[in-house]
């Protein structure tokens, strides 16, 4: 029986893709591609930001349904934001513990809907053993030991001792024991790279189990040094950043006896997260929105809602605005849309969706069910200037341009809370800015619904079966299942 690996290569973009193999630079990449089935519009999730988009790769579902709104929200039971770890200031503002329980427990025990799945789950139903490499996301059936660092376990009072929960095998590159915990590479960087979640941990772990004949069946991993170079050099430097990718992708293929033994014996899957946008290189290029909304009364990073106007949370190029007066919402929302360099702004009305473009006045409102059909089957109601999502109908269906699945992905963000919220994303070359989080001026970011942020490649090597087109990264939760299915089936 094939073992399935799955790469996940945080920010992966396809027209860099597609150059690089052109140009034959990444000679792993391009094996995979010539031996198997390739995409270059798979879309993501939205918010394109990590939390948000492993939660529905692993669950099948849109934020709505699995709710985790993104890497920054706010809790109303908590009154606190929450912040999966955005940037060291934002690290030290809230304080190490809270952030660090937030994404080691908090994310997968808790805010991660019980009523929805994980992969690593259902595989484990069905009698498949799994793996996850450093991915943030990994709720599974069994529970896996925490030892924090050092320095972190004085920095965090000794308290993150409780167990998390994953599949059969999990990594997190110093904070979960695992039998790799002495290799792993000591890279600075970031405070994730720091402490073991970077490309050379997650490579070293997959080659021994490999090596070992240790792999699990199912086999998820998270490379994201990718994603660390395009922020901080931006798309335009890609190329070079890919190539170090593709290195470590033929690692793992000399693992096995050859490069096609590789594919006898296992299903390759590749994709990215989201994409990034490269930022202007002038102050003009930041939006920022605590100097936009300065005339109320926001909350501070690392303290609890008391009298407050607005909570403000940032995920780069999308933010999430929570009024808490209602007699002060209206004014936010005309604060926020006299500024031209925001794209969209999106709110609850009804069941469905009100959507505003700043500085035309043109709006749009949709709701799931009713007449119309888009390329993914899902129905709609639609009213309203089209042109503010760039819809088009062609032959009776919904298409696409610069939002693709725009409708599913902004109607699963606003959803995924029951409190009153603002969805404001920026337009392309700008990234909104507040206090402690990490700006990125001449660098690459993501976040928004915009296609530049949510399009990435897919390339799917080693079996037959085929991904639903156009892919989208929500439906490959199913399509990994239907592969074990069909193992079954061929086994009986």
């Amino acid at each position: 029986m094939k073992k399935v690996i799955f790469l996940l290569v945080d920010s992966l973009i396809p027209s860099i893709l597609e150059e690089c193999i052109q140009e034959k630079l990444v000679p792993a990449f391009q094996f995979l591609k010539e031996r198997g089935q390739y995409w270059s519009n798979c879309v993501t999730v939205f918010p394109t930001m990590t939390a948000s988009v492993d939660s529905s790769l692993l669950t099948g579902v849109y934020p709505n349904i699995h709710r985790v709104p993104g890497l920054i929200w706010y809790d109303p039971e908590t009154k606190e934001i929450i912040n999966y770890i955005n940037g060291w200031q934002c690290l030290w503002k809230q304080g190490m513990y809270t952030c660090a329980q937030s994404v080691l427990y908090h994310l997968n025990e808790k805010h991660l809907s019980k009523q929805v799945s994980t992969l690593f789950e259902e595989l484990a139903e069905r009698g498949f053993t799994s793996g996850s490499i450093n991915t943030i996301v990994h709720r599974g059936v069994k529970k896996h030991p925490v030892k924090p660092p050092f320095i972190i376990d004085v920095a965090t009072g000794f308290r993150l001792r409780e167990p998390v929960s994953g599949p059969d095998v999990l990594t997190l590159g110093r904070f979960v024991q695992t039998p790799f915990d002495a290799a792993i590479p000591k890279q600075c960087g970031t405070f994730y790279t720091f402490y073991g979640i970077n490309d050379d941990y997650a490579v070293h772990a997959v080659k021994k189990l490999i090596r070992s004949n240790e792999l699990p069946d199912f086999t998820l991993v998270y490379l994201p040094d990718n994603d660390h170079l395009l922020h901080r050099k931006n798309p335009d430097h890609g190329v070079s950043a890919l190539i170090q990718v593709d290195q470590r992708i033929q690692e793992i293929l000399g693992a096995f006896d050859s490069w096609d033994a590789a594919l006898e014996k296992t299903v390759f899957i590749v994709t990215g997260d989201h994409g990034q946008t490269r930022i202007g290189d002038e102050k003009q290029f930041n939006i920022d929105l605590d100097e936009l909304l300065k005339s109320f009364h926001g909350l501070p990073l690392g303290k609890k809602v008391e009298d407050h106007d607005f909570v403000l949370c940032n995920n780069e190029r999308m933010a999430y605005v929570y009024p808490l007066k209602p007699e002060k919402e209206k004014e936010i929302l005309r604060k926020l849309l006299s500024d031209a360099r925001i794209d969209l702004l999106a709110i609850k009305k009804d069941r469905g969706v009100l959507v505003k473009e700043s500085g035309s006045g043109k709006e749009i409102y949709f709701a799931p069910g009713g007449p119309l059909v888009d390329i993914y089957a899902s129905k709609w109601t639609i009213s309203g200037d089209w042109s503010v999502l760039d819809l088009y109908l062609d032959c009776g269906i919904i298409h696409y341009r610069d939002y693709p699945d725009g409708l599913a992905r902004l109607y699963g963000a606003l959803y995924s809370q029951e409190i009153p919220m603002i969805v404001i994303t920026a337009r392309p070359r700008y990234e909104f800015i507040s206090r402690y989080y990490p700006s990125h001026l001449n660098g690459g970011s993501h976040g928004s619904l915009h296609k530049y942020d949510s399009i990435v490649p897919l390339l799917v090597t080693g079996t037959k079966q085929t991904f639903l087109n156009p892919p989208r990264l929500v439906d490959m939760k199913n399509f990994i299942l239907q592969l074990f299915d069909y193992k079954e089936k061929a086994e009986t």
